[in-house]
Parts: C-alpha cells; sequence; structure tokens
C-alpha cells in the first residue's frame, strides 16, 4: 500500500482537483492522509464531503503549525509500505503512483515535474538525468544545476515507510528549505536511487505562494542548506557544495532587491560567514557566478544592488 500525505492550509479553490486526481489513480491500494494544517476557508468541509464517498481518506485537523508539522503528523499516521508526498495544490496524472511503483526496488524513485504557471499559460518539465545511483555517487550526481531542482521537493517521489520510521526522520521546522532537509536527511539512508524519465506530477506556480513572499534574516535560513549537505554528504566545500552555496547567495539577494537597507546588511553577513572563504572562481558554473561573488568580496554592495534591481 502506499500512504499519500498532502497537507492543506487554505487551499478550497484547488483541494477538490488534487483529491480526486489522487482517488482516481490506476494504483487502487492507496490510504489518502490528508492533515488539514487550520484552516480558515472551506478547506475543511470540502476534504469531509469528498471522504463519504471514499473512505481510503484518512483525515486529521490540527491548529496551524505550518507545513513540516502536518506532514509530520502524516508521517507519523502512515501505514504504508511506501510514502509519497503531493501538495494541496497541485494534481498528478492518473498513472503517476502506477509508474512509480515500478521501481519501488530502489531505495528512493524520483520523477518529474510539470510546472503549469497559470499567470502565463506555459508549461515546463523539470526532472533529473535518468539512471540508477548508487551511493557513492549521490553527492556528485545531485548537487548541480541539472539535477538538484528536482530534488530540493519533497514530491515527485516514492520513498520507503521503513527507511523513513527506522531512522525517525522528520521535516525540520524551518521557513524556507524544508523539503530539502528531509530530502537530504532521507537520501543518506538510501544505497541506491532511481531517476525515471516520467513526469506525471503537476505542479501549479500561483502568485503570493510562501517560497515568494519575503523572508526576514533569510541568509541564516538558506545557508543551511549547504552547510548540511556538506556536513552529511562530506562534500568538503566542493563544486558541488560551491552551487549550493552561490545558489543561496541569490536567493538571499533575490528576497532582499527591495529593501536597500536590508540587502547590504545582507551582503556584509555573507562576506562574513566564515564558509564564504571557501568559494573559489575556478569552480564558478558561469562568469556571472564569478562576478557576483567579486562584488560581495570586495563589498560593492551599491553596484550588486543595481544589477540586481536592474534584472528583477
Amino acid at each position: 500500500m502506499i500512504s499519500i500525505i498532502i497537507p492543506v492550509y487554505n487551499k478550497s479553490n484547488y483541494i477538490k482537483d488534487t483529491l480526486m486526481s489522487v482517488l482516481s489513480q490506476s494504483i487502487t491500494d492507496i490510504e489518502v492522509i490528508v492533515i488539514d494544517d487550520g484552516s480558515t476557508d472551506n478547506s475543511l468541509n470540502i476534504v469531509e464531503k469528498i471522504r463519504e464517498n471514499d473512505h481510503r481518506i484518512k483525515l486529521y485537523v490540527n491548529p496551524h503549525k505550518g507545513v513540516s508539522f502536518a506532514r509530520n503528523t502524516g508521517l507519523k499516521n502512515a501505514s504504508g509500505e511506501y510514502i509519497t508526498f503531493i501538495d494541496a495544490d497541485d494534481t498528478v496524472a492518473p498513472d503517476y503512483l502506477e509508474q512509480l511503483l515500478k521501481y519501488s526496488k530502489n531505495d528512493l524513485v524520483v520523477s518529474g515535474l510539470i510546472e503549469d504557471n497559470k499567470s502565463t499559460n506555459q508549461k515546463k518539465i523539470i526532472n533529473a538525468a535518468r539512471r540508477e545511483i548508487s551511493f557513492g555517487q549521490f553527492g556528485r550526481f545531485i548537487f548541480n544545476h541539472d539535477n538538484f531542482p528536482i530534488f530540493s521537493m519533497a514530491v515527485t517521489k516514492l520513498y520507503s515507510s521503513k527507511i523513513i520510521k527506522d531512522n525517525q526522520l522528520k521535516f525540520r521546522k524551518s521557513r524556507f528549505g524544508e523539503d530539502t532537509l528531509f530530502v537530504m536527511d532521507y537520501i543518506v539512508h538510501c544505497k541506491n536511487i532511481r531517476v525515471i524519465g516520467y513526469a506525471g506530477y503537476i505542479n501549479q506556480i500561483l502568485d503570493q505562494t510562501l517560497s515568494r513572499k519575503y523572508l526576514e534574516n533569510i541568509w541564516d535560513i538558506v545557508v543551511t542548506i549547504p552547510n548540511e549537505a556538506n556536513r552529511l554528504f562530506n562534500l568538503k566545500f566542493n563544486k558541488g557544495w560551491q552551487y549550493l552555496y552561490v545558489r543561496s547567495i541569490k536567493l538571499s539577494l533575490l528576497n532582499n532587491r527591495n529593501r536597500p537597507d536590508v540587502f547590504k546588511n545582507g551582503c556584509k553577513k555573507i562576506a562574513q560567514d566564515p564558509s564564504f572563504s571557501y568559494l573559489k572562481l575556478v569552480k564558478a558554473k558561469n562568469i556571472s557566478d564569478s562576478i557576483l561573488v567579486c562584488l560581495i568580496k570586495f563589498k560593492l554592495y551599491s553596484l550588486l544592488l543595481r544589477l540586481y534591481k536592474s534584472m528583477y
């Protein structure tokens, strides 16, 4: 059996389509664990009505404590041999679970994702290179521009319930990147990973989602990802670590670009970070990354701010 964990917070416009896509799967041996995270709209009523006609839905109601707490409630109550996560404003193709289950002999199955941007009416497929990866190859394969985007999210994957429970894995409480940290925490306990070319998870890109909101003290949050990857996978400040670290810098600058004082103070904090000195220009993916590092290193924060304002 597969346990599908769906956290819900004020998704009344989307949760019906999400649940219908899950309940219509070609694989029927499933339990659908819905955790209402203290919704103040009609989300809970919609779920309860659908549950009346399909008892595969297990509903839990929490006070509003965030997506990590909600998903952890799902993990605590999951009884399936396998676990997957779906967001309450996304949908999946009818054969989504069937395709993942074909490769369930692997400790982690990773599929692709279709980004459906409602504001531009454009769709984009995100995936990693198709292959089976053994333990010693994880760091080199995952931490780069081509493959990391799909590994940074908790969705699109089939997890082993045994690995999660044996190692007492759970989502960390964080304002950003909790998906990435969970996936990394899980992967260090895997012997192999299978990446498949199939893309049946449809991610709706909506305005004002959490990832697009301004976050205070964002550097302290996003730098956790390269730091943890360095620790968990023994990257030793290599090229993969540098990719993650520069990515965190970009996220921080993008978040702060409309607040000049915060932007400059954020740059100072980055420059003072002990790990900043490990950045090597020869390892930079492109010239723009090298320029970014140089502008921070030589404290040209005003110029960097002008560049970011012109680009975004």
